[in-house]
């Protein structure tokens, strides 16, 4: 229905408008015109009191042979006082006997066209009643009037007539149609204030929105650099904000997904390179028969490093994936460490490294996935085996604290450059040393350890000091909660 914004505000706000005026004019009109029936009401009423009392003091009034009432009116008396008290309240007044019968008139009554009789029983209740209604004294007039009458009253209860004033009820149809004119004019005007209180509100609205509808679309094509410009604190500057870190995100995510894919590419590359070269050499005979079995020792090692790197590629899949799930059980963290010592003592004894630390732990016990636990502190052991330097030394310390199982790992060497720390537990990321020592590695070790260890609910750090020592130190919750 609507295409715009624009238009729902114009039209919302417009119907609002419309809506709030007419409720207004009908309040106002219905007190006005309660205002004027009352006003009307009020002057008739008190003006005929007023004739009453005159015409009873100035009645000549007898008694006949049948002894019935009977009274005159001094007409030359009461005709210009009726006359003035007329014009003055702009009404027709007229003075009747008690059957109805018009004694004296003044007003339109002068020009009236009907019998000089009023009907007082049409709207009088009884004798001697007060009356205020709107009506045509039974038919005797066009259209409603406002109609007053109070009864002439001598000697306390003795009615001798009526006095009956009446006006056209015209004021209130002017006055509606006043009111209207007026409210039809307010609402237009206030029409047209919305109209350009609406344009200037909703572009400031909807600039915004554009803006950031064109980000979106730049975010589509792959275009992360795109910024809306955020202004005030509302509901939109908080939805620019959003779209603003979003597209950070993206941008953040799409750098390393390209640099993702270059590593892999690079890792990929070299051992498949260096294989092809190695067994084309075999097959045309450019490498004798007698050093094949030394190539196809490289050639072996390189597939193996190439196997660790799918295996690790899979295992980061799932975990970014969100489709590992954790076998969770008791396990002792001492048992896997010396279980990985043992695994590695060939090594250990080939560089004359002495381990230090495992002697004096505890048993510690957590609860997590033995098998990525077992591939964390692997992982950690074997960097602290290929690094320290030789007859160096590797010192473990596990403990418990505060409900959290510790872990540090210590050896000497050269350590670690202070620019290349805060890199280190990144995708791929190998150091410069790394890169001459560890030439099998693909620099996702220490990413995946730091993976798992978040996912078990733990943290991880390290600490390096240039030709003493590197350390890293974690620790799990002891109960398993990883929230």
């Amino acid at each position: 229905m609507y295409k715009s914004v624009f238009s729902k505000y114009l039209s919302i706000i417009s119907l609002v408008v419309v809506l709030g005026f007419l409720v207004m004019m009908l309040f106002q009109l219905f007190l006005t015109t309660n205002a004027l029936a009352d006003e009307k009401k009020e002057l008739l009423l008190k003006n005929a009191e007023s004739i009453a009392q005159h015409t009873a003091a100035s009645a000549d009034v007898t008694l006949d042979k049948s002894g019935a009432v009977v009274y005159r009116l001094d007409g030359n008396r009461l005709k210009p006082l009726l006359s003035l008290v007329s014009e003055a309240i702009d009404a027709t007044l007229l003075i009747t006997d008690a059957q109805g019968d018009v004694l004296l008139a003044a007003g339109t009554a002068d020009d009236m066209q009907f019998e000089r009789t009023v009907s007082l029983s049409t709207f009088v209740g009884g004798v001697g009643s007060e009356y205020y209604g709107i009506g045509t004294l039974g038919g005797l007039l066009d259209g409603g009037h406002h109609v007053a009458a109070l009864p002439v009253v001598i000697q306390g209860d003795l009615v001798l007539g009526y006095i009956v004033a009446y006006t056209p009820n015209d004021a209130f149809v002017e006055t509606v149609k006043s009111n209207i004119s007026i409210y039809v004019y307010s609402v237009l005007g206030a029409l047209i204030l919305c109209f350009g209180f609406v344009w200037l509100m909703t572009d400031r609205f909807v600039r915004p929105l554009r803006e950031m509808a064109a980000a979106a679309h730049s975010f589509a094509e792959g275009d992360f650099s795109p910024r809306v410009k955020v202004k005030g604190k509302d509901e939109v500057a908080q939805l620019g904000e959003a779209l603003n870190g979003m597209a950070v995100s993206l941008s953040s995510v799409e750098m390393m997904r390209r640099s993702f894919i270059a590593n892999v590419s690079h890792e990929l590359k070299t051992p498949m390179t260096t294989i092809a070269g190695f067994i084309d050499g075999m097959l045309d005979g450019t490498i004798p028969k007698e050093k094949q079995a030394q190539y196809m020792k490289i050639v072996s090692d390189e597939v193996k490093r190439l196997s660790r790197l799918v295996r690790s590629m899979l295992d980061l899949s799932r975990i970014d994936s969100g489709e590992l799930k954790m076998n969770t059980t008791q396990l002792d963290l001492t048992d896997i460490v010396v279980n990985v010592l043992v695994s590695s003592e060939q090594r250990i004894e080939k560089k004359r490294l002495s381990i230090t630390g495992v002697e004096d732990c505890d048993s510690v016990k957590v609860w997590g996935d033995y098998d990525l636990l077992n591939q964390v502190l692997y992982n950690l052991l074997d960097n602290a085996i290929k690094f320290t330097d030789e007859g160096g030394n590797i010192h473990i310390h596990l403990y418990r604290e505060d409900g959290r199982a510790h872990v540090s790992i210590r050896n000497t060497g050269e350590g670690i450059p202070p620019e290349e720390m805060p890199q280190i537990f990144e995708r791929f990321y190998k150091s410069d040393r790394s890169r001459s020592l560890d030439k099998n590695g693909v620099g996702l070790g220490l990413y995946i350890v730091h993976t798992v260890i978040r996912l078990h609910g733990g943290e991880i750090a390290v600490r390096s000091i240039q030709g003493e020592y590197t350390e890293f130190a974690f620790w799990l919750p002891e109960n398993g909660d990883n929230h």
